[in-house]
């Protein structure tokens, strides 16, 4: 038996396999095509599309691909089983037999197995027809079948020759067709490509001049770039200035804050504890003021009282002033005082109330001002001392301090104590004047006239 895998004298493989491809539809060259990675890419390389128009492109691709690896099975049997099913009536009258009860007996009595085929000589001659010579030639180089040296020397024998001449002037004539459409192709193509060629040699000119313009411009803009990185270094230094003196300072910063935020701390720390001490005195404060708080209640009930008393006195005593001052006026104050002795009490008394009187020396000098305002100078010191005891709760808070506030009141009470041992001792040495120098006669006249005092025995 012979099969497609043996090497059959006087037949050329590259013809017979380029006649099958020829035959292949356009859709079943595609596939096998796009089925092998290497070929698909070999087919598309320089921008060419898997589309009718190239397909002698296509199959010269592929020819090559399968001349490569010398028409073996792996790269023939794809196109093949694509190309079976074309004759029809061929492929009919092969798969009718193979799939028949009487090939199914041969087989087993031959002991084929199912993926090896033959024909039997009675049917190759039922099938076999000298116009199908060509199918029956490709069969014979690429399909699984095997045919005896019989049936392979009458498909190769000189009946051919017969067909081939009949095919060769069948193709002679249709090259001489397709030859005359391409020549016209061709010179419609030429005028194209004449015209295309003068359009493309004044873009060669433009191409040409721009080029020129855009070398110039790189130049520039090399020189620009040069600049640039050139500025861009010296940039680059200034930023690392300026980092590294960022830094110094941020250090510096950092290391002042660091201290400011302890002293802060310190400061914080100092005013709690002064905060707290004076919250201790504060509230010693506190209950030291309710305690001066009652005393001032006390002391301002007393005042009230006393200031009662005293404006009963002094509506009293307004009424007595018009006659007192008139009666004072009347008085020849040097002469009462030359001849008046005074007891050694009323002379210190009067020594440390007004500005002592040389009599003997100096006559003219009197009481500084009338006998009231004397009175109301001696007065004010007592005034003053009841207000303070009556405000002494905000003056307290003002002065900063109750020992302080009322250690310098202490100098006050004594005034004040000393001012009404004054106004006692001067009530008392103005009776004893009056009385000693002047007589209920005397009184009555318009004019008084002191007398010397009558001197004790």
């Amino acid at each position: 038996m012979l099969g497609n895998n043996e090497k059959i004298e006087g037949v050329e493989l590259k013809d017979v396999f380029t006649g099958m491809l020829a035959e292949l539809p356009w859709d079943s060259l595609r596939a096998y095509i796009l089925s092998n990675a290497v070929l698909a890419k070999l087919c598309t390389m320089g921008g060419f599309r898997l589309d009718p128009k190239f397909r002698s492109r296509m199959e010269k691709i592929v020819i090559k691909d399968v001349e490569k690896n010398e028409f073996n099975e792996a790269s023939c049997n794809g196109v093949f089983a694509s190309w079976y099913p074309v004759h029809t009536q061929l492929h009919k009258d092969l798969e009718d037999y193979f799939h028949s009860d009487g090939y199914k007996a041969y087989r087993e009595e031959k002991g084929l197995g199912e993926d090896e085929y033959e024909l039997q000589d009675d049917v190759f001659e039922r099938i076999y027809k000298v116009d199908d010579f060509a199918a029956w030639r490709i069969l014979l180089c690429f399909s699984p079948l095997k045919f005896t040296k019989e049936q392979a020397a009458k498909i190769l024998d000189d009946k051919k020759d017969d067909v081939n001449l009949v095919e060769r002037v069948k193709k002679a004539e249709t090259e001489r067709d397709e030859l005359s459409r391409k020549v016209s192709q061709l010179t419609a193509e030429a005028e194209r490509l004449r015209a295309k060629q003068q359009q493309d040699q004044n873009e060669i000119q433009e191409l040409r001049k721009l080029n020129r313009q855009m070398k110039s411009d790189n130049e520039q803009l090399q020189k620009r770039a040069e600049t640039a990185v050139a500025e861009m270094k010296r940039a680059n230094e200034r930023v690392s200035d300026a980092d590294t003196e960022r830094e110094q300072r941020e250090k510096t910063l950092r290391e002042e804050m660091e201290r400011a935020v302890q002293r802060a701390q310190n400061e914080v720390e100092r005013l709690n504890a002064e905060v707290a001490l004076w919250r201790g005195r504060h509230e010693e404060q506190c209950a030291a003021n309710r305690g001066f708080q009652e005393q001032a209640a006390d002391a301002l009930r007393q005042a009230r009282d006393a200031n009662e008393a005293k404006e009963a006195f002094a509506a009293k005593l307004s009424d007595t002033h018009s006659a007192v001052d008139a009666l004072l006026d009347r008085i020849d104050w040097p002469k009462v005082a030359a001849s008046m002795k005074p007891s050694p009490t009323v002379k210190r008394n009067l020594n440390s109330l007004i500005k002592k009187l040389d009599y003997d020396s100096d006559r003219s000098l009197t009481i500084e001002g009338t006998l009231p305002e004397f009175w109301e100078r001696l007065n004010k010191a007592e005034r003053d001392l009841v207000t303070a005891i009556a405000k002494s709760t905000e003056r307290e808070l003002q002065n900063g301090s109750i020992q302080d506030y009322w250690g310098g009141l202490a100098e006050a009470f004594d005034e004040v104590m000393v001012n009404l041992e004054a106004r006692s001792a001067l009530l008392g040495m103005l009776r004893d004047i009056f009385f000693q120098t002047f007589s209920d006669e005397e009184l009555q006249e318009p004019t008084l006239n002191a007398k010397p005092a009558k001197a004790k025995k």
